[in-house]
This record gives structure tokens, C-alpha cells and sequence, in this order.
């Protein structure tokens, strides 16, 4: 999945953002704080509430510029892309990828399906949720 669209926020605040939470998910996961400088290369196991786990890996942490991550699961692998290009001093332009990689015939076939069938909602609620956070930088 691919998502393109333009934010009246600036890159730098939109791209904070994105580190705050990142940092904020591996101190909650860690149980340590999250390194200060670049997140490039940071390594943790991901728990969710329903017991599945995960090994996230960032993999790109440039500032104002791309933030991406790896994300293995028993049954995936996933991986996110946030791109970022400046558009003047007050604008965004922001394009998110993601693609979802089975690990067995079966699994490949299910998220085939649920990005065909559920894909329509998750780029809505994804273009809400970065709508949202770049309103938040006015408030």
C-alpha cells in the first residue's frame, strides 16, 4: 500500500512526531529509554496485547527526511516507509509505503485479501490520524 499526500505542517515537526512515538513504544517496550540521537539501527522485541510478538528493527532515521522500519513476526514481515520533501517553509509532502510480506503461501494469501478487502479503510484512518498531527502543530 501506498499513500501520497501534501500536510500544511512543517517536515521537521511531522517527522518529530513520528520519533517521539517511536521513542515512546521502545521505552515502554524496553523498559529503558530510548537513545537521544538517531534511532537508525535500533533493535527490539514488540509485544502486543494479545500476546503476539515481534522483532522491530529501524532501519532509516533521517531527520526531516525518512523514517522506516522492519517489523518479523512469526507469520510476517512487514515494512514501513515514511518519506518526507519540503514544500516551502509551512508544507508537507508525505509519502507512506508499506508492504506485507508472508512468510507461508497461506498467510501471503490472507493479507492479499485483507489489503484488497481492508484497504480502503486503513488509508483512510492513516490519512486522519497524519491530518490530525499536522493540525496539532497550530494548536
Amino acid at each position: 500500500m501506498q499513500i501520497k499526500m501534501t500536510l500544511k505542517a512543517p517536515v521537521d515537526y511531522l517527522y518529530q512526531q513520528l520519533i517521539d512515538s517511536a521513542q515512546a513504544d521502545i521505552q515502554q517496550q524496553t523498559g529503558r529509554p530510548a537513545p537521544k540521537q538517531s534511532l537508525q539501527g535500533v533493535q527490539y522485541e514488540k509485544k502486543w496485547k494479545n500476546g503476539l510478538t515481534g522483532s522491530l528493527k529501524v532501519t532509516h532515521a533521517e531527520p526531516g527526511v525518512r523514517y522506516a522500519y522492519e517489523l518479523e513476526t512469526p507469520h510476517d514481515h512487514y515494512m514501513v516507509d515514511y518519506q518526507f520533501t519540503r514544500n516551502g517553509d509551512d508544507g508537507a509532502g508525505l509519502t507512506y509505503a508499506e508492504t506485507f510480506l508472508g512468510k507461508d503461501k497461506r498467510t501471503a494469501a490472507n493479507n492479499r485479501i485483507g489489503v484488497t478487502l481492508l484497504g480502503w479503510f486503513r488509508k483512510r484512518r492513516f490519512k486522519k490520524m497524519m491530518s490530525q498531527m499536522a493540525a496539532s502543530y497550530y494548536q
